[in-house]
């Protein structure tokens, strides 16, 4: 319980808080939830387009491009059922490496 005596103390220390917060540059919730995984505009492969895993032998659909210890890594999504992903969805990690581009997998509108 707060004392009456400070709780103008507390109130004051909020809004200092919350003003400060206000006056930092704003940034999408998602460049502030996850930091360094923005994909480069070199990147082969982007969000939307489907590819081809080598070692797997899947084709799935690109939902994320991030980098995790230097290496690029796309976030996956794989068909659940026979080549369409209307019918749900499995995800999945891949590395840049064993990519190639694929026109199996088509986006989901």
């Amino acid at each position: 319980m707060v004392d009456e005596n400070n709780k103008g103390d507390l109130y004051a220390a909020t809004l200092a808080r919350v003003t400060k917060e206000m006056n930092e540059p704003r940034m999408a919730a998602s460049v502030r939830k996850t930091p360094g995984t923005s994909a480069s505009a070199t990147r082969p492969f982007r969000f939307d387009e489907g590819v081809y895993n080598r070692n797997t032998k899947e084709h799935g659909l690109v939902r994320q491009v991030y980098e995790k210890d230097g290496v690029t890594m796309y976030r996956v999504w794989l068909p659940a059922t026979t080549d369409s992903l209307r019918g749900g969805h499995f995800v999945s990690d891949w590395a840049e490496s064993v990519l190639e581009p694929s026109d199996k997998a088509e986006p989901v509108r």
